[in-house]
């Protein structure tokens, strides 16, 4: 059933949200991302938590959006019109955004897969530990935005302009090793002591005074404001739908959603995949 594919549990201290949709790498939908900010709402009214774990079934953490609705994935714009788009895409951003000033410190639990609005999932979360077998990218731009994401501003105070440009832009991906580099994670380990790298994380945070956290997360949230972090999610509801309305393509370039059309989800996405592929891309 759709509401079993987000679960949650508790353990002392520790909630634990789930993304669980193990057959499809566990991609997201507008529903889950629902069901996600839900539970956190319910962990955050929960005076016993103090930590919040975010974690994926089966094989990996996720595989990012589902893509087998193509309008669904455009927010609407082409076939509805740009309100629509805009409405939608409002609700992914605010989704991120709730999670970024979560009441409560959350832990991005992450092995596999963290692609798309999967690695934007992790970039809100405030930790992340991951095993060394993790991959990540933003393979959106392949579809063609080439940079209209509304994390750049995040990504760049993180791992400066340069780098930041270089992952929006190309969408290539990357692996582990090179998040740990850029300072996107915290740990790195292997996927067999995942389990107990998160329950050190998430001890030493429940160890910390209910009102300490409360504080400190209130703290966190003046430095976001101050970042700029809190103006970025306007510009993903904002732009998107101008892109996917107000972007040509020529005869020689690559149109996704036109090509979905013709040749289905599997026929796009295996010709998104050659004109994409190679060792620079790493896809």
């Amino acid at each position: 059933m759709a509401e079993d594919n987000v679960t949650y549990e508790t353990a002392g201290a520790v909630a634990t949200i789930t993304l669980n949709r193990p057959e499809v790498f566990n991609a997201l939908t507008d529903e889950m991302f629902d069901q996600i900010v839900a539970f956190v709402r319910q962990a955050e009214a929960d005076d016993d938590v103090k930590c919040i774990v975010l974690a994926g079934a089966g094989r990996g953490f996720t595989a990012g959006f589902d893509l087998s609705s193509p309008d669904d994935f455009y927010g609407g714009a082409e076939t509805k019109g740009g309100r629509f788009a805009i409405a939608g895409l409002r609700r992914r951003a605010w989704v991120m955004r709730d999670l970024l000033y979560s009441a409560k410190p959350i832990v991005a639990r992450v092995h596999g897969p963290c692609i798309g609005a999967g690695l934007y999932l992790m970039l809100v979360c405030d930790f992340a530990v991951v095993t060394d077998d993790s991959v990540f990218g933003l393979p959106e731009e392949r579809f063609g935005s080439a940079g209209t994401s509304w994390l750049y501003p995040m990504l760049a105070s993180q791992i400066g302009l340069k780098r930041a440009n270089e992952l929006v832009v190309t969408g290539r991906k990357f692996d582990a090793a090179e998040a740990d580099r850029l300072g996107l994670v915290n740990r790195v380990v292997p996927s067999d002591e995942l389990d107990e790298a998160v329950a050190q994380l998430t001890g030493a945070l429940a160890s910390l005074p209910r009102d300490g956290i409360a504080t400190g997360r209130t703290v966190a949230h003046l430095a976001y404001d101050m970042l700029g972090f809190g103006q970025s999610f306007t510009p993903h509801y904002g732009v998107h739908p101008l892109f996917v309305m107000g972007t040509r393509r020529s005869p020689d370039e690559f149109d996704f959603h036109e090509t979905s059309r013709e040749k289905g989800m599997k026929g796009a996405l295996a010709e998104r995949d050659e004109r994409f592929g190679g060792d620079y891309w790493g896809w």
